[in-house]
């Protein structure tokens, strides 16, 4: 190839390379503009995200700033939803956080995120899309709790870690004062709702299920829902994390132990904890990857994740479900394997927020449907039961 071909070529591929980088920063520019305010609801339009700056002692894990979205709608409902983002159990996991350029790369993302992604704006769909007519949460109104620390939105711990390479970082497990701090301001400026929708996805599955009897019980006439949305992971690992990697003293807080079926003990509390007439919510892909991942790297499991272990995490969870059906009377799921990749054995991750809630669907009921009929319908029923009777 000549000098001058050359020249061409990489000129060609530095410029392809700049225009898609100006491209991402003018994005990251744009998505980072919602309406600020601290203290009230402000005064914007119906529908558009306000970041609530909140101050004292909420920090994400990294150190970084903690702060809240809002949207208001047109109706006297809210949906408190709390934000999902993985989990670090132990200075191994605490050592490799999510980054973006790991993502970038196609590598592994890591365990949790350090801090309020800058994207996150943009990833927020589904159930959170209070603007869309085929939201039948349409009109409500949101509070959005992110997610950047690690610790199931309840730990109350700063402690330095080293990491492989000996290096000193510090770690804070401070989604206890976080969420506080953000039920406090909505306290402040919720009222009375009439219908309240305590809703999370993947770890926030676990902090709606954990916060959800304390904010029932402030919000006393409210008709409520709480709705967990794949977060399903078994470790026997679960009652020390939680007690001490985290010191989220769980038992004094949330008025139970914690159990190895971290998600069911939640539930089965909620059943006599939260006010009589809550509706009791969960929603799974049946072979969840993510969680499969996540639930391998917590038990220390290194083998292949072969049908077995797919299988094998799939009847836990099912197991679960089943327990759950058993012995709350107020207690509905959603089982379904749409979206199942037949090359891996494996379906995807999570529906609240994405897509897929509007897509996703079994035994001839689509998930947006399943969660419109128990709420604003007040016809709560379960879908998949076939999944509970073998594979």
């Amino acid at each position: 190839m000549s000098k001058m071909r050359k020249i061409m070529l990489y000129t060609g591929v530095g410029i392809v390379s700049l225009v898609g980088l100006a491209t991402l920063a003018v994005y990251a520019f744009v998505i980072q503009r919602p309406a600020t305010t601290t203290h009230v609801i402000a005064e914007v339009k119906p529908y558009q995200w306000n970041k609530v700056r909140l101050g004292g002692n909420t920090l994400s894990s990294d150190g970084s700033e903690y702060f809240i979205w809002t949207k208001n709608g047109e109706s006297n409902n809210w949906i408190i939803f709390f934000s999902g983002g993985g989990v670090s159990w132990d200075a191994k996991s605490a050592a490799h956080p999510i980054k973006l350029m790991n993502l970038l790369k196609g590598t592994d993302t890591g365990n949790y995120f350090p801090d309020i992604p800058f994207y996150m704006l943009t990833l927020l769909g589904g159930i959170t899309d209070t603007g869309n007519p085929d939201n039948p949460f349409h009109g409500w109104n949101v509070a959005y709790l992110p997610y950047s620390t690690g610790d199931f939105h309840v730990g109350n711990r700063t402690v330095e870690y080293a990491r492989e390479d000996g290096s000193r970082f510090t770690m804070r497990y401070n989604g206890r004062n976080n969420v506080q701090s953000s039920l406090d301001w909505i306290y402040a400026n919720v009222e009375k709702p009439g219908k309240l929708l305590i809703a999370g996805e993947s770890a926030g599955g676990f902090g709606s299920a954990f916060w959800a009897p304390t904010i029932a019980a402030h919000y006393k006439d409210a008709e409520i829902y709480q709705y967990s949305d794949s977060s399903y992971l078994r470790s026997d690992k679960w009652p020390g994390v939680v007690e001490q990697e985290w010191d989220a003293a769980f038992a004094q807080k949330f008025g139970y132990a914690p159990e190895a079926d971290l998600i069911g003990s939640a539930f089965r509390a909620n059943g006599r904890l939260m006010p009589a007439g809550t509706v009791l919510l969960q929603s799974y892909s049946v072979y969840d990857e993510i969680l499969i991942h996540f639930q391998n790297n917590i038990n220390d499991y290194t083998g292949p994740r072969d049908q077995k272990v797919i299988h094998a995490w799939s009847e836990e969870m099912r197991q679960s479900i089943a327990s759950l059906s058993d012995a709350i009377p107020n207690y509905y799921y959603y089982l379904t394997d749409y979206g199942l990749d037949a090359a891996k054995g494996t379906t995807g991750h999570t529906f609240a927020t994405r897509g897929t809630f509007y897509q996703a669907e079994q035994d001839g009921v689509k998930l947006v449907k399943w969660l419109g009929d128990a709420v604003n319908q007040h016809r709560p029923y379960s879908v998949g039961s076939s999944f509970l009777k073998g594979e």
